[in-house]
């Protein structure tokens, strides 16, 4: 029986916080693969390539914001089961509501907590439900 590492997918376009989860996931998720897209057009691309177990979306992207990059990954063959992480700086309660709303598993803050992100993203990729409050 051959066993699949899970694949996660990060869209973010802020190279220090690009970095920064890609050293939480070496630290404490190594055994997930980390893929990592700078827009949501090429997120979108490279979700339909990969086929991530989970994407975790920036909401504040250039181009396409992340709202507008869910809809087109609900709207693709291979991508519309995927569940998808909100991650943000946008905190308040309304912004959180309207994640939740547009269809997001799940919204995580910045600057994000490393305990509660890692346990809602190994949740996610168990295939739980993910947070909507601040980390």
């Amino acid at each position: 029986m051959e066993v699949r590492s899970q694949k996660v997918l990060y869209v973010e376009d802020n190279p220090l916080n690009m970095a920064l989860i890609h050293h939480l996931f070496k630290k404490n998720l190594p055994d997930v693969l980390l893929l990592e897209a700078e827009t949501g057009e090429h997120g979108i691309e490279m979700a339909k390539q990969q086929r991530p177990d989970l994407i975790i979306l920036d909401i504040g992207l250039p181009g396409l914001n992340g709202f507008e990059t869910l809809e087109h990954l609900r709207h693709g063959e291979y991508t519309r089961h995927v569940p998808v992480l909100a991650i943000s700086a946008f905190a308040q309660l309304s912004d959180i509501a309207k994640a939740q709303q547009a269809g997001f598993a799940g919204y995580v803050t910045k600057p994000i907590h490393v305990r509660t992100f890692t346990e809602t993203v190994l949740n996610l990729l168990a295939g739980g439900a993910g947070r909507f409050t601040g980390c």
